[in-house]
């Protein structure tokens, strides 16, 4: 499966033979002797290339998984040490995994971390395609490959400048305002076209940032008005600094979720990393609640 695998990756039995210091005479025999094992060919020839079919396409998550499963199962034989790479999208990964991950370290610190941030599009993918062990995204998400579990939840609000407030008193005024947006495919930028700009009728998207701490220095330097995540500006509301603009729009509500591979071996750092997720999300409904 792993000659499979990579040969799938990389397109050429001899990029594989380095790849896997082997000889590609035995790449080309082990490729052989699984085509005869399912009983298909798995691969087209383009060229000097070998382009999966539609058979290797079906054969190839799979065969990853189970590759992940064995070499889970040697890490966690090999060491009791967690190593996992995680990826948030932009909120979580800028505003609310640095304080899990120092509490997670405080309690785990010879954990090895890899950490990537993107948007909620981008997480899912790196999840499903198994580059991530897990992932934490706040938008929704409809990859078949994996699931979705609720973990906290977070609310988005309208904020602008302190000075713009006058400005921005109906719904007409809110419509024609030089709107600061994420990027399409963000689960920010989601929540926003559903809940706000459905709602004003559209909206004028001055610009568009595919980072949310751009926005918020941007309105910070006066300009614009945006719908973000309370995490990302809480410490400028309490400043004053920026001020929540009320749409009359009910409350926007959402939750950060966990993603996990539906075919993904649980590895011990992956259950322990779940375990504390769950019991930080405890942690912060009882504090919600007080």
């Amino acid at each position: 499966m792993v000659v499979f695998i990579n040969v799938a990756r990389l397109g050429t039995t001899v990029g594989t033979a380095a790849q896997l210091a082997m000889s590609q005479s035995a790449v080309s025999a082990a490729l052989s002797e699984l085509e005869e094992m399912v009983g298909e060919r798995l691969f087209d020839r383009n060229g000097r290339r070998l382009v999966l079919n539609d058979s290797g396409r079906r054969l190839l998550p799979g065969a990853i998984a189970l590759v992940e499963q064995a070499e889970a199962m040697t890490r966690d034989f090999e060491s009791e040490s967690i190593a996992l790479q995680i990826a948030a999208s932009s909120t979580i990964g800028n505003y609310v995994l640095p304080t899990v991950l120092r509490e997670f370290l405080a309690e785990h610190p010879d954990a090895k971390l890899k950490v990537i941030v993107a948007n909620t599009r981008d997480v899912a993918r790196l999840v499903g395609d198994f580059v991530a062990d897990i992932g934490l995204i706040e938008g929704s998400c409809s990859d078949p490959s994996v699931r979705v579990e609720e973990w906290i939840d977070d609310e988005m609000i309208v904020v602008a400048p302190a000075a713009a407030r006058a400005g921005l008193g109906n719904r007409a005024a809110l419509a024609q305002a030089p709107w600061l947006l994420r990027e399409v495919g963000s689960g920010t930028r989601e929540i926003f076209d559903k809940e706000v700009s459905q709602a004003l009728g559209g909206v004028n998207v001055a610009i568009e940032i595919g980072n949310s701490e751009a926005i918020r220095r941007t309105l910070l330097s006066g300009f614009g008005v945006s719908c973000l995540s309370r995490h990302v500006v809480a410490d400028d509301l309490e400043s004053g600094r920026l001020v929540e603009i009320d749409t009359g729009l009910p409350a926007i509500k959402r939750p950060f979720s966990v993603v996990l591979h539906r075919s993904k071996s649980l590895t011990r750092g992956i259950k322990v990393f779940q375990s504390f997720l769950s019991a930080y999300s405890e942690r912060k409904t009882k504090q919600q609640i007080s």
